[in-house]
């Protein structure tokens, strides 16, 4: 019988790697620095990065007992320089919502400021949790310029972006209220028959009632909420 056929690599395989490796040290010797400098460099930018997070999250705890304390000056001027600084963070994303409703608190001069950094605010890529709020917030200020198409157009993408139905169902009635003001009673009518068929488990349902009845619309049987 012949010798059984070999079908691992065998000692030559073996051989010819090791002195290949042997060979090729100087470049092996570079791929592995290589490989610990990456590996280097993506721990520090993690660390960096959650550092940055951190102390962005400390700067706006500390803007928001200046604004709740009535120190509404100094809150939006740390605010600004938290935006500046860590751009880019959760806590600056929520510090540019806080200045903005921090503005609207100071007087009516900053409306216009506030409505044109929320509308390039919100053009920008966010969490969908920060937007809806920037949606909301922007609505407001449009209202206060008489803008109710606009205001009712931005509740709209506010109640698109929403992530808990209460949100969306309060949304829905500023939509309805801006809408009734601007004279579409029939945009207004269907905000508020949203409300019901969606929510109507939820507190919002009644003042939609109330609404929808005021403009002539169709108002709902009351669901029957669930037995336990």
């Amino acid at each position: 019988m012949g010798a059984p056929l070999q079908t691992g690599p065998g000692p030559v395989a073996a051989r010819d790697w090791g002195q290949w490796a042997v060979e090729h040290t100087r470049q092996l010797v570079y791929a592995a620095a290589g490989v610990v400098v990456v590996i280097a460099a993506v721990w520090l930018y993690v660390t960096s990065e959650r550092r940055k997070e951190a102390f962005a999250a400390q700067a706006l705890d500390a803007a928001r007992t200046d604004a709740e304390s009535g120190n509404l000056p100094l809150a939006a001027n740390d605010l600004s320089r938290l935006i500046d600084r860590y751009g880019g963070t959760r806590a600056a994303d929520e510090a540019e919502i806080l200045l903005n409703q921090v503005r609207l608190m100071e007087g009516e001069g900053q409306v216009s400021l506030v409505v044109s950094d929320l509308q390039s605010f919100v053009r920008g890529h966010h969490p969908d949790y920060v937007l809806a709020s920037a949606w909301a917030l922007l609505g407001g200020a449009l209202e206060q310029q008489d803008k109710f198409r606009d205001a009712a157009s931005a509740y709209g993408e506010a109640v698109k972006t929403a992530t808990h139905d209460f949100l969306k169902a309060e949304y829905l009635l500023d939509r309805g209220r801006t809408l009734a003001v601007a004279g579409d009673s029939a945009g207004a009518r269907a905000a508020y028959s949203e409300v019901l068929e969606k929510y109507g488990q939820l507190g919002e349902s009644q003042e939609a009632r109330v609404r929808l009845g005021e403009l002539g619309g169709t108002v709902p049987v009351p669901r029957e909420k669930p037995a336990g």
